[in-house]
């Protein structure tokens, strides 16, 4: 089974399109649970509208206070997690894209590929490109990834403390994972970090270089619209808030490793305490460590930019 996992939030203008993307999928072993976080518009008339074209399929639940989107997904991992079986696993769902209707089948092939080589014991993530588009469905870029220049050969602790590639409404994880969620962050950059950030420590994450959805680009996202040359030229022009843009990611690393010091391999502890104390150190030290960790961003120019900033 296929537990697919939507937060949502005021969400009645393109809820209901993606519910339809997810109901076209060549897979049917799926249900959609959604964890509805206080939204003030027609989103629950928009589910319960579909609950009724696809019954037995999907569920929802308001949450008794406004949770904000980190917690509301990773609680709500947590919650299907520990009532789900071992071979089951769950996907993440945003309330405004479209997905492919191949995206389960090859999220799930991959998954399956990695629990044949390293079991389903261990904390387990697969995420994907995507394609980026407007409001209206025009293709804005084909692919994220490319559109980003990231390197997805560098999906190790190093490079994805300093640059998460992971996009969380992509991604699929195993019971594993959902379980270490026991114990919730108060300072996470965001859920699909946080994912990362377990999965690559603990057990195996994983990148297929293929979009599976439409990723929808509106007034109110916009996180991934802004192209590689754009980024690197408002790095170099604003340097100073570039520099508190990577320091305001340790706060994380030191949230991680309060939360499973007494788990993470000392290799790892050793990478995360230079990371998360980045701040306190001098410039000397800083450089040192990043150097030493291979805490690299993808690409030179980048990389130019992290080492006059940092």
């Amino acid at each position: 089974m296929i537990n697919i996992i939507m937060c949502t939030y005021n969400g009645e203008r393109y809820i209901n399109e993606q519910i339809q993307s997810i109901a076209d999928s060549t897979v049917k072993d799926w249900r959609l649970m959604i964890f509805d976080d206080q939204s003030v518009d027609h989103t629950i008339q928009c589910i319960e509208n579909c609950q009724k074209k696809y019954p037995g399929k999907i569920y929802y639940k308001v949450n008794q206070k406004k949770q904000g989107v980190v917690l509301n997904f990773l609680k709500s991992i947590y919650e299907v997690g520990v009532q789900m079986k071992e071979h089951d696993m769950i996907m993440l769902c945003d309330q405004d894209d479209h997905w492919n209707k191949d995206k389960i089948q090859k999220t799930a092939n991959r998954m399956k590929q990695l629990i044949k080589v390293h079991g389903n014991k261990i904390p387990l993530l697969v995420s994907t490109d995507v394609t980026v588009v407007d409001e209206t469905m025009n293709v804005l870029n084909p692919s994220f990834r490319a559109m980003n220049h990231y390197q997805i050969r560098n999906m190790d602790l190093p490079h994805l403390l300093m640059e998460n590639k992971v996009q969380g409404c992509t991604v699929m994880l195993n019971k594993s994972l959902a379980g270490m969620l026991d114990r919730l962050p108060r300072t996470a950059i965001m859920h699909d970090s946080w994912l990362a950030l377990i999965a690559v420590v603990f057990g195996r994450i994983t990148y297929i270089d293929e979009p599976t959805m439409q990723y929808r680009q509106h007034t109110d996202n916009l996180q991934g619209s802004i192209s590689y040359k754009e980024d690197v030229k408002n790095k170099f022009s604003n340097l100073g808030g570039q520099r508190q843009l990577v320091m305001k990611t340790t706060p994380q690393a030191a949230e991680f490793l309060k939360l499973y010091q007494n788990q993470i391999p000392e290799d790892s502890r050793r990478m995360l305490r230079a990371f998360a104390t980045l701040p306190r150190q001098n410039f000397v030290l800083r450089r040192y460590h990043i150097i030493r960790y291979h805490l690299w961003k993808s690409g030179i120019l980048r990389n130019i930019g992290l080492m006059v900033l940092i």
